[in-house]
């Protein structure tokens, strides 16, 4: 079958892409054929953005629209609006792996069945150009035999977010699109439930249970030992920092910062998708705040801590839960030298991947090929 996946792939972000590449695989291991099908990113819902904000976020869509042409984009490079980082080009050319065109989005293609995950495809309150209230992510209007998700997750998305942009009841009508409902989090179960959805399961991030780690990823010549930082720009604290250098001063490691630019780091490295699981492999130890930071860090055997945000609370803590590892959770800066002290049982979180990797596989392989709903 030709099988769909739409997802946040296009979205720089190494966790965005490796979820997206996970999910690939495991869906061809059961033999199908897969492209990646894009969304038309739309107004974000009512009441969240200001008049001026609306107004830069359609500019930003309508800038979109151009970049996705070998012209717009050239134009647009011509002007100085679009100049890719060096972050961006190894981003664009690991899309490759992926199978999609950097410069044009497969918007209304036909496919047999479309999967919608995994990531934070239902996080219809995030402000911002790139996805707004999409109802193509919540299962409406598109173009296939057969919509099911998989370990979507609404992010910072509450039931109580619904009700104060009142958009529960469309968000209830998207979902009836859908043939079978798979999350990755509790939140997004109690939401759905909430809304008077049924029969919804959970499974695990496809990073966690597709195998990408052992995939032949681009390798990576460090000229020192180091300790990983992985986070977004400069939302460590300065006591975290520190903190997490007085560790590395005790190991005789250097600190490194992937993806997000850290001043009390002693490098800042642009690397692709394609290098970030060596980047993980071969350090010392990794501090992140990120959900996709974690797994990264547990498929890869590495000692982590994990410090939790406001933002990603929801995801973070429930991550953590399912896979027993509450002790790597730093409630304060304090807590990361003892946090990093303890021992990993990575054979026990092992274990648990690959159980939960056979319900995953028994899940895409029951639901890709029915259709249950007359459309």
């Amino acid at each position: 079958m030709c099988v769909g996946i739409m997802s946040m792939q296009r979205i720089v972000n190494h966790g965005s892409f490796m979820q997206a590449y996970g999910l690939k695989s495991m869906i061809e291991s059961l033999g199908h054929d897969v492209k990646f099908v894009d969304y038309r990113p739309a107004p974000c819902v009512p009441g969240l953005r200001s008049r001026s904000e609306q107004i830069k976020d359609w500019l930003g869509r309508v800038k979109a629209n151009v970049r996705f042409t070998e012209t717009g984009r050239s134009i647009l490079a011509a002007v100085g609006i679009y100049n890719l980082t060096p972050m961006d080009i190894e981003y664009e050319h690991c899309l490759e792996l992926l199978g999609v065109n950097p410069c044009k989005r497969n918007i209304g293609d036909y496919v047999d069945t479309l999967v919608i995950g995994s990531d934070e495809v239902f996080n219809c309150t995030q402000a911002g150009p790139n996805v707004g209230f999409c109802r193509q992510l919540l299962g409406e209007g598109n173009n296939c035999r057969s919509v099911i998700s998989y370990a979507g997750s609404f992010g910072h998305t509450t039931l109580s977010d619904l009700a104060k942009f009142g958009v529960s009841a469309d968000v209830r009508e998207c979902f009836d699109c859908f043939d079978a409902i798979s999350v990755r989090d509790e939140n997004s179960r109690a939401t759905l439930e909430a809304l008077g959805i049924s029969d919804i399961q959970i499974h695990l991030d496809p990073v966690l249970v597709s195998g990408v780690e052992e995939m032949g990823w681009r390798p990576v010549s460090a000229p020192t030992p180091y300790a990983l930082v992985y986070g977004y720009a400069n939302r460590f604290t300065k006591a975290e920092g520190e903190a997490i250098r007085a560790v590395a001063r005790k190991r005789g490691v250097e600190l490194f910062a992937a993806y997000g630019h850290q001043d009390f780091c002693d490098r800042n490295i642009d690397c692709g998708p394609d290098e970030i699981l060596s980047y993980f492999k071969e350090a010392d130890f990794v501090v992140t705040d990120t959900f996709h930071g974690t797994i990264f860090s547990v498929i890869t055997h590495t000692p982590f801590a994990v410090i939790k945000r406001e933002q990603n609370a929801n995801k973070l803590t429930d991550l953590l839960d399912r896979l027993a590892l509450n002790d790597r959770l730093a409630t304060a800066h304090e807590d990361i030298a003892c946090i990093l002290g303890r021992d990993l049982d990575f054979d026990r979180i092992d274990a648990v991947r690959a159980a939960a990797r056979e319900i995953s596989l028994s899940y895409l392989r029951d639901n890709i090929s029915v259709c249950r709903k007359v459309r």
